[in-house]
């Protein structure tokens, strides 16, 4: 039962909302701290406090795949885009426990001390290989020349792709993340999605198949040593887990660096702070985490009837959880509006919580530290060259391309 709420412009769309969603962040974390959205057909959470404390609760479930495709598509639809399903459906973001520790133990022996040492030499190489291409250039674009393919290119080299179908990984990753974070008024995203996912998965059989006869030091490899050694473990669970590593590390890092970036350069005086003293440098990545994350929310479903502020949660109902607006609550982070490139402690959320943290969160924050340190030495002179426009999205914080960056 909804209870009597005052009406707000809650349209998660609106352009003003989009640009600058800090003011309603402030109004519902003040006013409406558990908000049913008309629009949006679901509830919302804005409160530090209240999002932590769902992405930690048992009675808030991942899996909300299986009721849009269950509730929202007919039987010849759900037969049509069955392969979609399956894949989300193996998605360890997507599934809960006890599917959800299955997939999760498959996921951790892809992150282990031995494959980070191998990862750290993948990145700081193709690092230099990109910003060499910078040189004697005036200005560039960001996204196009080096958020885009980096860290798709990263993750595809570590998956053990030969380097000449890298670009193929990026259509297929577009369309899925078209599907999943924006797709706004797109109504044929599940189709080109549904297409991708066939070349994808096809791809990556083939490499898989390979490997059976001569395993490699790259991270095909290592899942299937998990695979073969788990009967709970599926091939495809190989291959669906290296579709969401693709996935995963490639529009989120993409929209991680330009947000981050954009943002020091538009406060010089962090930026200056920053190149006098790099030894900030992980507090600072931390920092852009917590002000412009890739994300503003992630979704839940409710899975048992609540009540949450004097509101009525029912079984089966959506829930958006606010990152952005707990990133800047300030019941948890003092002065939350501010750019602190020293800020320590620093607890935001923008790799998820519990049981559904981020398991390539410490690739992220490798591709950015060794990125912005390349970026900051080699490139003192950055500068923006233009306005920043935010996308139309519900789910993700991105910035509408091109970006074009000075460098003289």
């Amino acid at each position: 039962m909804v209870m009597a709420q005052e009406r707000i412009n809650d349209d998660l769309l609106d352009p003003e909302f989009v640009q600058n969603p800090s003011v309603l962040y402030k109004v519902m974390r003040e006013h409406h701290p558990a908000y049913w959205n008309e629009r949006w057909r679901g509830w919302v959470l804005s409160r530090y406090e209240d999002v932590y404390g769902a992405l930690h609760s048992p009675t808030m479930l991942a899996d909300r795949i299986t009721p849009y495709f269950t509730e929202r598509l007919s039987a010849e639809e759900r037969q049509q885009f069955a392969l979609t399903y399956e894949v989300l459906h193996s998605f360890v973001v997507f599934v809960d426990p006890p599917r959800h520790t299955h997939l999760r133990k498959i996921f951790s022996r892809a992150f282990t001390p031995k494959s980070a040492q191998m990862m750290r030499g993948v990145v700081t190489e193709l690092v230099a290989e990109f910003l060499d291409q910078w040189e004697g250039h005036d200005s560039i674009d960001l996204v196009s020349e080096f958020a885009y393919p980096f860290p798709a290119n990263v993750i595809a080299t570590i998956i053990g792709v030969p380097k000449e179908d890298l670009h193929k990984f990026h259509s297929w990753a577009d369309a899925l993340t078209t599907l999943l974070l924006a797709g706004v008024g797109d109504d044929q995203r599940l189709v080109r999605c549904q297409e991708a996912l066939i070349e994808f998965k096809d791809y990556l059989r083939g490499l898989y198949n390979e490997r059976l006869k001569a395993p490699r030091n790259d991270m095909m490899s290592w899942l299937m040593e998990v695979q073969l050694s788990d009967p709970a473990l599926t091939p495809d669970d190989v291959l669906h887990s290296c579709i969401l590593l693709v996935n995963a590390g490639h529009e989120t890092t993409q929209d991680l660096i330009c947000n981050t970036l954009t943002t020091l350069l538009k406060l010089p005086h962090a930026l200056d702070g920053l190149r006098a003293e790099p030894r900030h440098m992980k507090t600072a990545i931390e920092e852009g985490l917590r002000y412009n994350g890739p994300l503003k929310g992630t979704m839940r479903v409710v899975g048992e009837d609540q009540v949450v502020h004097g509101q009525h949660f029912k079984k089966g109902e959506r829930v958006l959880l606010l990152l952005g607006a707990a990133n800047r609550d300030p019941l948890k982070f003092p002065d939350p509006e501010t750019f602190d490139i020293r800020r320590n402690p620093n607890p935001h959320v923008s790799f998820s919580h519990g049981i559904h943290f981020c398991l390539g969160a410490p690739l992220a924050r490798m591709e950015m530290e060794i990125a912005f340190t390349e970026l900051l030495r080699r490139f003192p002179k950055m500068a923006l060259d233009g306005d920043v426009k935010w996308d139309a999205r519900i789910l993700g914080r991105s910035i509408e391309p091109p970006i074009r960056i000075g460098l003289a």
